[in-house]
């Protein structure tokens, strides 16, 4: 048998971060992760699977839109005309969300805890979503026994023994999991892909079918599982048509714009791939002369980009190479800069502004700003002022 399982799809994710940052890109975004469902829907039928199986953040909220809920149930439809079942679970972020607000969806079935088990071809998927958007406790025990002379899959939306810029959502020892008896556990919540091999059982995360900032690097793609007397085997199928990566741009003896400007383009023209947008953060690592004016470096990238199909610049930073601080004067400022920006009274006025900006801020934007971002976020900004004491300029 074989199934293809994918988790958090996100597909109304507002999104309006990345617009703010680059209109452009955030318009090409929005785009790719509505049609990032069409690349999956493609996938089942090209593999010819048994099923389909969602697990969980399906939709980012409670109240998914209504081109959102379209196009799932025009996947849907689709995958039904094959003759491919969808099985969806719940997860954290579309936990409120009523399904079946605009009528059923033939060919979509939703587990719960009053219907945990749906049975297809040689196989059961059990599964359960969540109930609340906050579930601090294993599911685990809730689930069903495996069924004898049937393969189990289960259906998971969770994170598992916690995972960083992750929150516990119920939490459960992947021991107990892979002890369970069931065939396949088919996870979803975290974004980066990860597999999970037990004695006679495989835990798969799929990672984000299609990332929504570069915080989202990883996953991009849909698990195919088969499922037969030979055990169970998982493959990634690639399906993201966006990319977003952070590229190390080395300007060492780069002491013009020219030879700046080669160095970014060598850089996104290596990163590039057929077939897939690129959003590319550039950290551009070199002395204060190398790198020059950050803004001015900034405008030399995005006009790069726009000669590049299918490539925008997500941001520019800089990064002093290490042993190319600013000398005398500016040298001495920039050591205590950096000292006070490490000792926890600076990071705790940090912390309360970084809370005040958060409250005022829409949800999504304000996600860019969480507190586990907070040392990234100062050591960018410190950097940012050496590098501009190294290169003379007014601060």
């Amino acid at each position: 048998m074989k199934f293809l399982h994918l988790a958090d799809l996100h597909l109304d994710s507002p999104l309006r971060a990345q617009a703010a940052r680059n209109p452009e890109m955030g318009e090409a975004l929005r785009d790719a992760s509505r049609r990032v469902l069409s690349a999956i829907v493609e996938r089942a039928i090209e593999h010819r699977v048994d099923a389909v199986l969602l697990a969980g953040d399906t939709f980012d909220s409670g109240v998914a839109d209504v081109a959102a809920r379209a196009a799932l149930a025009a996947a849907v439809s689709r995958l039904a005309g094959a003759g491919i079942p969808a099985v969806l679970i719940q997860g954290n972020h579309d936990a409120m969300l009523d399904l079946g607000r605009f009528g059923p969806m033939a060919g979509l079935t939703q587990l719960t805890p009053e219907a945990p088990s749906v049975e297809i071809g040689e196989a059961v998927v059990h599964g359960m979503g969540f109930t609340t958007p906050h579930m601090r406790e294993s599911l685990l025990p809730r689930y069903p026994a495996p069924v004898a002379g049937k393969f189990n899959i289960g259906l998971m939306h969770s994170s598992l023994d916690g995972s960083p810029g992750h929150d516990p959502y119920a939490p459960c020892a992947l021991g107990d999991l892979l002890a369970h008896g069931y065939d396949y556990w088919a996870l979803g919540h975290i974004h980066k892909r990860s597999e999970h091999r037990g004695e006679r059982s495989l835990a798969v995360m799929p990672g984000i079918p299609q990332g929504r900032s570069v915080r989202e690097t990883e996953g991009g793609s849909v698990t195919l599982v088969e499922l037969d007397l030979d055990g169970v085997r998982a493959t990634p199928l690639p399906v993201e048509l966006l990319r977003f990566a952070r590229l190390p741009v080395a300007l060492d003896g780069c002491e013009d714009a020219s030879a700046r400007l080669h160095a970014i383009r060598t850089a996104l023209g290596a990163t590039m791939a057929p077939g897939v947008l690129l959003a590319a953060r550039l950290d551009l690592v070199g002395s204060a002369s190398e790198i020059g004016d950050l803004g001015f470096a900034t405008e030399q990238a995005r006009q790069e980009a726009a000669e590049l199909d299918g490539v925008f610049i997500e941001k520019v930073r800089a990064q002093l190479r290490q042993g190319a601080q600013p000398d005398g004067a500016a040298g001495d400022i920039a050591q205590a800069m950096r000292a006070d920006a490490a000792t926890p009274g600076f990071r705790d006025e940090a912390r309360v502004l970084l809370a005040d900006w958060r409250s005022a801020l829409p949800r999504d934007i304000a996600d860019l700003l969480d507190e586990d971002q907070l040392d990234a976020l100062i050591d960018e900004g410190v950097e940012t002022m050496v590098l501009r004491l190294g290169a003379g300029s007014e601060t």
